[in-house]
């Protein structure tokens, strides 16, 4: 007889939600594009960008959705590192099923000729430091759009790698090994994600530290203004994005 009641009372609890039984969270609209950051430092300038930004959590993650210009976006913060960056794309592309997937933030020169505050545009991105990886090209039609918006910008394939390096010799054996103008630790993950769920890729970083750069606070002193750099980029590339349509 005691079980039947609490049984009941249970029941009774979860109809009310007192219990936090409550519906599931409704699949939310899909958003035309999808926008990743890894840092808050990134993120809330593009955030400031935004008219009517509202922000909400679905599983747990914590989304921004509003407009820039005409385009609709839903921006995640997804946090540093390659398993971080993985679970912030796919999340938004299960969630919001979005027709472009656009990543941007500050990113690390490993030539000498990619300078300070520099944008650069990538048109593949190659690993480093990670196993089995074979190298992934992004959109090409969205690298050459955006780099003819930003004019003056550079288009190259950057790199990404499982740890951070102020080290020339690392720099330079990557360069030598595929090309690429710099390095980051999110851009393949999310290009893999990306790619296996067929939506078109647009990477956007803005330089932090460059070649002759060997030490970490160079990351600290000149990461603000990359992060701003990068996010007003995006939003220019972004507003231009919606006008194509």
């Amino acid at each position: 007889m005691k079980k039947a009641i609490a049984a009941l009372a249970a029941a009774l609890l979860c109809l009310s939600g007192l219990a936090g039984c409550g519906a599931p969270e409704a699949k939310p609209e899909p958003a035309p594009i999808a926008v990743l950051a890894a840092m808050n430092m990134e993120a809330k300038h593009l955030i400031a960008r935004m008219e009517n930004p509202k922000v909400f959590k679905l599983a747990g993650k914590k989304y921004t959705r509003g407009r820039i210009g005409d385009a609709e976006i839903v921006l995640h913060q997804c946090g540093m590192g390659l398993e971080k960056a993985d679970a912030g794309a796919r999340a938004l592309m299960e969630n919001f099923r979005p027709g472009v997937m656009v990543l941007f933030g500050m990113s690390g020169g490993i030539v000498p000729e990619v300078e300070l505050y520099e944008t650069v545009v990538a048109t593949a991105v190659y690993p480093a430091w990670i196993e089995n990886g074979e190298a992934i090209s992004t959109d090409e039609a969205l690298a050459a759009f955006a780099a003819d918006i930003l004019d003056g910008e550079r288009s190259t394939a950057i790199a990404t790698g499982n740890k951070m390096t102020w080290r020339q010799k690392d720099y330079d054996r990557i360069a030598n090994a595929c090309g690429a103008a710099a390095v980051d630790q999110e851009s393949y993950a999310v290009a893999k994600a990306a790619e296996a769920a067929g939506v078109p890729l647009l990477i956007i970083r803005s330089m932090s530290d460059t070649y002759d750069n060997s030490s970490l606070l160079g990351f600290f002193k000149y990461g603000p203004v990359s992060a701003e750099k990068a996010a007003r980029e995006a939003e220019t590339v972004i507003r231009k994005l919606a006008e194509r349509e």
